[in-house]
């Protein structure tokens, strides 16, 4: 992996490199054990300096890749479950998974999009979801968002921080998990507002309509 790292960030400048930081990607999504936080950080570092490649066009690959490697885990976890194969009944993969479907089931938001910004956990959101029935409108709508979310935060990383954050990608990790939580929250307290205001105006609406059918009668 680390040879495939480094051909990648010595092909920066050429149209290989983001063939391959898409692939990878998108395989960060099913794979826990291949996160491409770094590449994506080193290549937003390299880009920053050279302009290739360009960050205007690597942030969008970054991020569809992230939206498709998601949303691959969340049809396997709708598809198969959780425990349909041997390596998804390892005492840590069953522990990740555990507690990605808790969370969904106390705030799917917070769940995905933080989710997003840790390497392995996203696979057990991604899985977790599919298999617990959450709808996949819900999910890709936040996947679209955490994706976007998360690329940009790479490359602000890579510009901001250059060599230093790709050479440290956990510290890196870490604030965008914070990050992602709080951007959770937020979403969260917007659609349970939304939600509240929703039934508010359909209590209202019975209650106009059974008005209008006692004065009719």
């Amino acid at each position: 992996m680390d040879d495939i790292s480094q051909w990648i960030l010595d092909a920066a400048a050429t149209p290989a490199a983001l063939v391959a930081i898409f692939v990878l990607t998108v395989i960060d999504g099913l794979v826990p054990a291949l996160p491409s936080e770094s590449l994506v950080i080193g290549l937003a570092a390299i880009g920053s300096t050279t302009g290739r490649p360009l960050l205007v066009v690597l942030g969008p690959v970054a991020a569809v890749a992230a939206f498709i490697g998601d949303n691959l885990s969340y049809e396997i976890g709708r598809a198969v479950g959780l425990d349909r194969f041997r390596w998804m009944r390892t005492p840590w993969f069953s522990r990740q998974t555990g507690r990605a479907a808790a969370g969904l089931a106390r705030r799917v938001s917070t769940a995905v999009l933080a989710g997003r910004f840790v390497p392995g956990v996203r696979v057990a959101v991604g899985l977790a979801a599919g298999a617990t029935g959450i709808r996949r409108t819900v999910y890709r709508g936040l996947t679209a968002l955490g994706a976007t979310l998360w690329a940009t935060y790479m490359l602000i990383l890579g510009t901001v921080g250059g060599t230093w954050f790709s050479d440290r990608p956990v510290l890196g990790i870490l604030a965008a998990t914070v990050l992602g939580a709080l951007i959770g929250l937020v979403v969260d307290r917007v659609l349970s507002l939304l939600r509240r205001r929703a039934d508010r105006q359909t209590v209202a609406e019975g209650a106009a309509l059974a008005e209008d059918r006692a004065a009719e009668s």
